[in-house]
């Protein structure tokens, strides 16, 4: 993934504070695939879809091949782990039991792209 396309989905107001916490976001495989694609997104999406498209992007493989067993264990991750971390620095709004998460708006415009 490129860096400045993760940077651009969560901000540059959000990078106001400190770099650690930059660096605490990218970190992780799976909140990497989220970002980008909640920031691909133009309407919000089920945490299922969400759940089987990180799991196909971290597994490198088609969608139509991730397992139940493995979008799941996403799923339970985005909602215990990764969802409450991105709303507490403010990237997204979502609060636990929601059954869709709202896409991310990208900062550059198409012709930026």
């Amino acid at each position: 993934m490129e860096l400045l396309r993760f940077l651009d989905a969560v901000g540059t107001e959000s990078l106001t504070s400190t770099e650690d916490w930059v660096f605490e976001l990218l970190k992780d495989e799976q909140r990497r695939y989220l970002v980008l694609y909640l920031s691909e997104q133009e309407t919000p999406t089920p945490i299922s879809r969400v759940a089987a498209d990180v799991a196909s992007r971290c597994n490198d493989t088609p969608v139509s091949n991730v397992t139940p067993s493995q979008q799941e264990r996403v799923r339970v991750r985005l909602e215990q782990e990764h969802l409450p971390r991105l709303g507490d620095y403010g990237i997204i709004s979502w609060s636990y039991g929601e059954d869709v998460v709202d896409p991310i708006p990208s900062l550059l415009s198409s012709d930026e792209e």
